[in-house]
Parts: C-alpha cells; sequence; structure tokens
C-alpha cells in the first residue's frame, strides 16, 4: 500500500512534437538511465448515477502483468496546470474493486458512505503505451510519462497523447520550471483534464463543462502568505478548469466562467499587491489583462444575444430588419469566439499558465528587499484582509457619490463593487459566515443592477458593430431596427436605476463584516 499526496503536471502534446520530445537534449541532459515502456490498461468502477465522482473521488484497478493494483483519487487541486490530489494504492487479487482493501479506514467508510446498496461497475477503459524516464535536477526528482492510446467506454473512443510530470522528491517548481523550458521549442499546452475526468465525458457523451469558481479554504490563523497562495492557486485553477469549455465555444458559461476566473485573478494580484514586488507580478497582469480583453468580446455578444435581444424579440421577431441584425450579431459572435478560441490555443496562453503555476510553486515574491512592507506578509491574514477590505469598501464609497452623473461613473462604481465582492469572496472564511454572506448578497444584488445600466452602452457599440458590417446593405429599415432595440434596452436599464438607490442604502447601512 502506498497513501501520499500526487503531484503531477499534464501536458498536451501534438503528435508532431512527440518524437522531438523523446529526443530533446533537456531531456537527456535530465535523464537517469535509460527509457522504460509498459502497456498499461486501467478500468474505472463507479456506481451507476456516477456518485464517487460527483463526490470528487476516482476508483481504478490498473493491471501491471500479473498484478493488480487499485488506486483511490481524491479530490484535486489543479493550479498552473499542476495537480495535488489524494493518492492511495493498494494490491488487490482480481479485476474488481474491494473496499475493504483500502488501508486508509476514514478513506475506507467515506467511499463505502457514498457507494451505500448500489453496485460498482466499470465505467470506461483506458488503454495505453506509457514511455517513463526518471529525471533529475539537483536534489528534485521527477518521471516523465509520455502516453498514446485511448480511452473507450461502450462503443465511443478518444485517443490518448499526453506527457505527465510527476514529482517523486524536492522541489515542484522545477516541474514548471522544466515545463517552459520545453514549451520554448516544442507545442506543449498545460491540461486540466485527468484521464478520469476525460473518461466520465466520454462515458456521459457530454463534452467539456464550465466550472464555476470554489469556496477558498484559508485557515483562520493563516498568514498573510498562506492566504496569497490559496487565493491565487484557486484564481488560476477556475480560469483554466473553464479553457476546454471555452475553446469549444459552445456552452456561453464556458466563456463567461473562464472571464470571471481571469477577473478574480487580477482582483487577488491587486489586493495582495502591499506585499508582492512589482518586477515578479507586472508581466502576469499584463498577461491576464490580454487574455481578459480576447475573452471579452465573445462574451459581451453572448449576454446580447442570450439575455437582451429575447427581451426584444416578442415586439419585431418577424422584422426582416431584425432577423438581419440578429443573424448579423451571430456571426460576429463567431468571430469573436474564433478569437477567444485562437488565444487559449496560443502559446502566450500556454506560458502564461506555466509561468503563473511556476511563480505560486516558487514563491516568487519573497526575493524581494525585507522592508515594513513586504514583511506584512508573514503578518496575521484576518487583520490584512481588514485593511485591504477597508480600502476597497472607501473605493467603493467614493466611486458612489459620482454615480449619478453618468452611465461612465455608474459603471466604475460597478467595477469598485466587483472588486469589495472578490476580495470578500477571498476571505469569507476567516470572518462569521452569516455577516459575510449577507453583505456579498447586497453588493452582488447592486452589482448586477449596475450591470444592467451597463448593458445599454455594450449593446450600442455591438449594434454599431452590426450596421458596419451591413456596409452597402445597410437601410433606414435597419437603423431603424437598431434603434428600437437601443430603445428597449435603455428602459430596461432605466427600470434598474430606479432601484439602484435604494439598494445603495441597504448596502451602506451594512456594517462592515470584517468590523465584527
Amino acid at each position: 500500500m502506498d497513501t501520499q499526496r500526487e503531484i503531477e503536471l499534464k501536458l498536451d502534446i501534438p503528435p508532431a512534437d512527440l518524437e522531438r520530445l523523446r529526443k530533446h537534449p533537456l531531456v537527456r541532459d535530465h535523464a537517469q538511465g535509460r527509457p522504460v515502456t509498459r502497456a498499461l490498461d486501467t478500468t474505472y468502477f463507479d456506481t451507476s448515477d456516477h456518485a464517487l465522482s460527483e463526490a470528487g473521488y476516482a476508483l481504478r484497478i490498473r493491471r501491471v502483468g500479473p498484478e493488480r493494483i487499485q488506486t483511490v483519487k481524491g479530490e484535486r487541486v489543479a493550479a498552473g496546470g499542476v495537480f495535488d490530489r489524494l493518492e492511495v494504492e493498494t494490491s488487490v487479487d482480481s479485476d474488481v474493486p474491494d473496499l475493504d482493501r483500502i488501508p486508509d479506514e476514514a478513506l475506507a467508510a467515506r467511499l463505502r458512505e457514498i457507494v451505500g446498496e448500489k453496485s460498482l461497475d466499470p465505467i470506461f477503459r483506458t488503454t495505453f503505451r506509457r514511455t517513463r524516464r526518471i529525471l533529475r535536477s539537483g536534489e528534485t526528482e521527477w518521471t516523465l510519462d509520455i502516453d498514446e492510446g485511448e480511452i473507450v467506454a461502450d462503443e465511443a473512443r478518444e485517443p490518448i497523447r499526453e506527457v505527465e510530470l510527476e514529482l517523486r522528491t524536492g522541489d515542484s517548481a522545477q516541474l514548471l520550471e522544466f515545463a517552459l523550458r520545453l514549451q520554448e521549442q516544442l507545442d506543449v499546452v498545460p491540461s486540466m483534464r485527468s484521464k478520469a475526468e476525460r473518461g466520465y465525458a466520454l462515458a456521459q457523451g457530454t463534452r467539456a463543462q464550465p466550472r464555476s469558481s470554489r469556496r477558498i479554504p484559508i485557515d483562520p490563523d493563516a498568514n498573510v502568505e498562506e492566504a496569497l497562495q490559496s487565493v491565487v492557486s484557486q484564481c488560476l485553477a477556475h480560469f483554466t478548469a473553464n479553457a476546454a469549455c471555452a475553446s469549444e465555444g459552445i456552452d456561453p458559461e464556458g466563456v463567461h466562467q473562464m472571464r470571471v476566473g481571469v477577473r478574480r485573478a487580477r482582483a487577488a494580484l491587486a489586493i495582495f499587491s502591499p506585499v508582492l514586488p512589482e518586477a515578479s507580478t507586472r508581466k502576469l497582469e499584463d498577461d491576464l489583462r490580454w487574455l481578459g480583453r480576447e475573452l471579452g468580446a465573445a462574451r459581451d455578444l453572448d449576454v446580447f444575444l442570450g439575455e437582451l435581444l429575447p427581451k426584444v424579440a416578442p415586439h419585431c421577431s418577424e422584422d426582416p430588419a431584425f432577423k438581419r441584425i440578429r443573424e448579423e450579431a451571430l456571426a460576429l459572435r463567431t468571430d469573436c469566439y474564433g478569437l477567444a478560441h485562437d488565444a487559449i490555443g496560443s502559446p502566450r496562453y500556454a506560458r502564461m499558465v506555466l509561468e503563473m503555476g511556476a511563480w505560486l510553486e516558487s514563491r516568487a515574491w519573497r526575493n524581494q528587499p525585507l522592508s515594513e512592507e513586504s514583511a506584512r506578509i508573514f503578518t496575521p491574514a484576518r487583520t490584512f484582509a481588514a485593511a485591504r477590505l477597508d480600502r476597497r469598501r472607501r473605493k467603493v464609497l467614493r466611486a458612489a457619490t459620482h454615480a449619478t452623473e453618468s452611465d461612465e461613473a455608474r459603471h466604475a462604481l460597478r467595477l469598485q463593487l466587483k472588486k469589495l465582492r472578490y476580495g470578500g469572496e477571498f476571505f469569507s472564511d476567516l470572518f462569521p459566515e452569516r455577516p459575510v454572506k449577507r453583505t456579498l448578497r447586497r453588493v452582488g444584488r447592486l452589482q448586477r443592477s449596475l450591470g444592467r445600466v451597463n448593458d445599454v452602452a455594450t449593446a450600442h457599440g455591438i449594434l454599431d458593430a452590426i450596421l458596419a458590417r451591413l456596409g452597402d446593405e445597410r437601410s433606414p429599415a435597419h437603423d431603424r431596427a437598431a434603434g428600437f432595440i437601443e430603445g428597449f434596452i435603455a428602459h430596461v436599464a432605466d427600470e434598474a436605476r430606479e432601484g439602484l438607490a435604494r439598494a445603495w442604502k441597504r448596502l451602506r447601512r451594512q456594517k462592515p463584516f470584517w468590523h465584527d
């Protein structure tokens, strides 16, 4: 039996680069001994309703020659492509799971509770050849596995072609540094989807699914550095987990969640900025800003087509000019999704994810002169959080004094509210639950109302772009249809404005939860 934390980095690689990877000088320079190739046949088990997977566990039996290895993998954290999860392995006597053989009694009891009286059935198989090399740099040793084969679920099949770097001893940051050096010459991309996740999707006949943000666990006694690692890791995990869904361009929620994750990551770097050296975060901030722009146009078109036009459609759905505007909006969205797809598949995106992961794993912020500000990184996170949230709240109050002047001023208030909400979410574990939820709910309500007001300006820009696309075909009928859409949306925004004062009054009366 082996119980451990599994630390691995998964990379997707095109067929053309596989042979180059095998012979790469960087691999040869770090290799310890010759490569070993084995055929691996693995079956994943679960209940018919996939209860184990829903609870964050994978249960498999792998045949390695005459031996049968049963493995349970626990819920994972993936940041920068690095997976960190519990792994429990034990030998079994047959090709069916035996929960009684799990030596970790608490884990075994948890799995029995999830499974209950249901049977454990085979869900899918993976069959592949793994070529392994052991690599070493100083005190750090890791394996380089090249896996080639397929996932099989009934009649459905999907190829496996991936690289795994798994830490054996030493510093996990070395995995990311090694991958960054490979990425300079090879088309390697961090992969957030495990074989188990891909197998379940194949068995269910589903595509990549959007992922919402998760609660960020911070110990009440944590210092600022521990909070920083937890917050930024979860933000990175959030937007990278949505990359596959956003790149497919089928479910609008994928782009939305990825964009939210990027914004949260930017907000996290900003809120921790007093203890971070500017030089270590400047490129990360630039790259996040770039990715947010690439996703933004697609998201704006999703809102326009999915939320705004349906409100107008009952009043003019038979109008040919309205239909044409909608058709052009769909075509424009396709173009914008193409830009998002290209950005996610670009070397810049791959490098950004690896660099952000390396920044976290290496604690790059420690590479700065000791000062009163930088020393705060080892002070209690709760004190730091209260001070930063106070600053966010003051910015909200200042922005609110101008909110009645223009839509631009209301948009500025909305951005400050968003930053306050993200900060509250980041540090929610450090404060009493009920006041946190109450405050965040009121901030979110006001932010959404301001968002509906901002939709007018966004729709205006989209309609201008659509009319420009029509070129010589543009007619007075198209202008009238666009004007009607703008007017209708402006009416919706006016209704939203009416509730702003009331929502703001409730929020302002709310005692800051970080003062309790």
